[in-house]
């Protein structure tokens, strides 16, 4: 860490909350201070130690010192010129002296304060639709009465494309404000389905329609609609998706039905920043087109990467982007690639550390460096910065219950992972494999209070103990809802 500029961080070194009340952080001095005396710890790291709890209580008990002391930590930590929230949470606020390795969680959640919502800019959005022979009926009826929609909930200044493909790709309608929308009606009526299904085409004209006629400080977004698998065209996909954040241009994708291949779409949509989704009825296209919109809207920073910088010793064991969808966020060579943040969808990151050894004594663990860029303006960066740090004490007990925002993280990663096992162990024909963890995910599901979803998980577990197949559409829910399961608040306990 000695790259970094020096700065304690007195709220964790007296292991409580940057909102902790006076009387919180009194508890907290006094719980500490008796624990590393150093007439109960002797030695240079605990005298280092017992100063730091004195020093940071000093700071923090003083009202004036600790005004003074945050504004200088959201200086430190945050981008001094544009308002970026962030809160680190650690699984323990206090670790145990030991000879032997032990794993660290640090949940990081970023978002934009209410008050530093940004006004709305102008939006460039593509909407790019599988008009294949399957989409024939009130999947294309639907798709185009939502396009409809969309463009009569579009604001002046705001424009609009729309794309039709199959083997082949057109443009319905060519990129223009949503005051003219009146002809869209009657170019929409015109488009019937046939064909097969070429994702790439479709990917690349609607990019084309919105690199175009780029403009700075709009939002440019393309929202891909298909209901089939795209055979011999994926990597082209991949890549279109990956120079596509490079200009600044989101991909969201959506799949409608059950043969559309969702591995691809996922991957379409973490790389260039935008999210994927299952839209399980032609009845839903409309609601999730307006949601998407409105997310479009409130968007606060674009193009975040999240850069861990381990102490000597220190290992990055796993990084699950949580909130606002599960799943391990794109590694690049300058870090995890996070997208997006909105201003009513914070952003939380799970890292999982395994640490050496450690001595009494105050350690920091890792640098966390968040870089992205203000919507529209590439010329105004975004930075803010965390330290990974905690006292270590010989007599600290080997378990504690975590916090519970990070419980509820680690929940949701176990029942992700178990659910990801299962379809991966059915793919591979070890249904017997898959029945076990799909009953494991029902459990955790119904102690946790989402009954609806465990029954879906134990149904689909017994079909699978009967010999029976599960349909297509019930894995997709299940791995969809699952990834956006919102948990109520443990009651007691956490994930084993």
């Amino acid at each position: 860490m000695s790259g970094h500029e020096e700065f304690l961080d007195y709220y964790a070194i007296l292991g409580v909350p940057p909102t902790a009340s006076p009387e919180e952080i009194k508890q907290a001095f006094r719980a500490l201070a008796r624990r590393v005396h150093p007439d109960v710890m002797p030695g240079a790291e605990t005298s280092l130690l017992f100063r730091l709890v004195h020093e940071a209580y000093e700071v923090l008990s003083d009202p004036e010192r600790r005004a003074a002391y945050d504004r200088q930590r959201q200086a430190r930590w945050s981008d001094p010129g544009f308002a970026l929230r962030g809160q680190l949470l650690l699984s323990r606020p206090r670790l145990p002296a030991l000879s032997t390795s032990q794993i660290l969680y640090a949940l990081l959640t970023i978002e934009m304060p209410p008050e530093a919502q940004p006004s709305r800019r102008p939006v460039d959005l593509a909407l790019v639709i599988d008009r294949s022979n399957s989409m024939r009926g009130p999947r294309l009826d639907q798709a185009k009465a939502a396009a409809l929609e969309l463009a009569a909930h579009l604001q002046p200044g705001d424009r609009l494309a729309v794309v039709a493909f199959h083997n082949r790709a057109e443009v319905v309608w060519p990129l223009s404000p949503a005051e003219e929308r009146h002809r869209l009606h009657s170019r929409l009526a015109t488009l019937e389905a046939g064909g097969g299904t070429e994702i790439y085409r479709g990917l690349l004209l609607g990019f084309q329609e919105l690199f175009r006629a780029r403009r700075a400080g709009a939002s440019a977004h393309l929202i891909l609609l298909t209901d089939g698998r795209t055979y011999g065209d994926e990597d082209r996909c991949r890549e279109l998706a990956e120079q596509a954040r490079q200009v600044g241009i989101g991909i969201s994708a959506f799949g409608i039905g059950e043969d559309w291949n969702d591995e691809l779409l996922d991957e379409i949509a973490a790389r260039s920043g935008g999210i994927s989704g299952y839209i399980t009825s032609p009845e839903e296209i409309r609601q999730r087109f307006l949601e998407h919109l409105r997310l479009l809207e409130e968007l606060g920073a674009e193009d975040l990467r999240l850069i861990v910088e381990p102490a000597e010793g220190v290992q990055l064991t796993g990084l699950y982007q949580i909130r606002p969808e599960l799943r391990v966020p794109p590694r690049e060579d300058t870090g995890w690639y996070l997208g997006s943040l909105h201003l009513s969808r914070p952003i939380q990151v799970l890292l999982e550390f395994a640490l050496p050894p450690l001595e009494p004594g105050w350690r920091e663990l890792a640098h966390l460096d968040l870089r992205g860029q203000v919507p529209g303006n590439p010329s105004r960066p975004i930075r803010a910065q965390w330290m990974v740090q905690a006292p270590v004490l010989p007599e600290e007990p080997l378990t504690v219950e975590p916090p519970g925002p990070l419980w509820e993280a680690l929940a949701r990663v176990v029942i992700y992972r178990l659910q990801e096992q299962a379809w991966a162990a059915v793919r591979a024909g070890r249904w017997e494999e898959g029945a076990r963890r799909l009953q494991q995910v029902g459990t955790r599901l119904l102690e946790l209070g989402a009954t609806d979803l465990a029954r879906e998980a134990l149904e689909a577990a017994t079909r699978l103990l009967q010999g029976q197949a599960v349909p297509r559409g019930q894995q997709l829910a299940l791995k969809y809802k699952t990834r956006m399961l919102m948990l109520p608040p443990p009651d007691s306990g956490g994930p084993s």
